[in-house]
């Protein structure tokens, strides 16, 4: 389904130079607050941020808000995708308002009625492909001073707060193979560079794998598209279009006493209904924007 076009092993947020010490350098002063729910089930270990509402996201990308002197947070929602609910949780910590690029369409996903009620700003634009919407949120945030938060949040600084928290908090424990997940790949990334000892599995779930995206980790494919569902059903909170993969297919290939990372749980639904949110936009209409800039 989805394709390894890695070439080696290398890993891009370890270019440069960069490697363990840069990053526990970077955050020396950063004193995190987080802890993680270690469960057994079935023979395996299962590190479940599950247990934690925003999930490993908002633990990840906690340095690098803490660090952002703006008062305004810029950032593109999908119609599914946990990272604007972690940034909902991060902006009310850190006393920001989150401003949220969203596709329009007739009717607001779930995903996206939960941001707003949350607290969050929606801007509703018709975008031909996730690029434009993100290169559109990137000149508003320059135009209002604000700080645009790139997509996946592939970022040095959320990659620095990872490797930081993830390094305290495992750093003594014996783990031999972690399995998880793997879209831009920022966590297994980052968990590589924490757990230099450690072996690790990715599992594509929604698109093919770039160089220097893999690092070192075993390449897997979930056999199924991105929004369909997992085969099996988890003993643990998680999303079914996601996380579920990474467990299924450890549970196919891995072995007894392999760790799993679980990212989230399934996301608490909305009060609201679309009928109370109008997403719907004509192409090339930005009178939201124009309406927040006062034009």
């Amino acid at each position: 389904m989805f394709v390894n076009k890695a070439t080696d092993q290398s890993n891009l947020d370890m270019s440069d130079g960069r490697d363990l010490n840069y990053y526990l350098e970077m955050t020396k002063d950063y004193k995190p607050d987080f802890d993680f729910i270690i469960k057994q089930i079935d023979g395996n270990t299962v590190i479940d941020d599950g247990e934690f509402q925003y999930g490993t996201k908002a633990k990840m990308g906690d340095f690098m808000i803490s660090q952002v002197k703006e008062d305004t947070l810029v950032y593109v929602a999908p119609r599914t995708g946990y990272a604007p609910y972690s940034l909902t949780y991060l902006a009310k910590k850190y006393n920001k308002k989150l401003i949220l690029f969203m596709p329009a369409s007739k009717e607001a996903s779930e995903h996206q009625l939960r941001v707003i009620e949350d607290g969050a700003t929606p801007i509703f634009l018709k975008t031909p492909a996730m690029p434009t919407i993100n290169g559109w949120a990137k000149d508003f945030a320059q135009k209002i001073g604000a700080k645009y938060l790139p997509f996946g949040l592939k970022h040095e600084q959320v990659v620095a707060g990872g490797v930081k928290i993830f390094h305290e908090a495992f750093k003594n424990l014996d783990i031999d193979t972690m399995w998880s997940v793997f879209s831009t790949g920022v966590l297994s990334r980052t968990l590589q560079i924490a757990l230099p000892n450690t072996k690790f599995n990715a599992v594509a779930v929604a698109r093919n794998v770039q160089p220097g995206e893999l690092g070192r980790a075993k390449f897997y494919a979930y056999h199924k598209e991105f929004l369909k569902d997992c085969d099996i059903d988890t003993p643990f909170d998680c999303i079914k279009t996601y996380d579920a993969k990474g467990w299924d297919y450890m549970k196919r290939y891995g072995n007894s006493g392999d760790w799993f990372w679980n990212v989230a749980r399934n996301m608490p639904k909305p009060t609201i209904k679309p009928s109370d949110v109008d997403s719907q936009r004509e192409w090339g209409d930005k009178t939201d924007i124009a309406r927040y800039l006062g034009l």
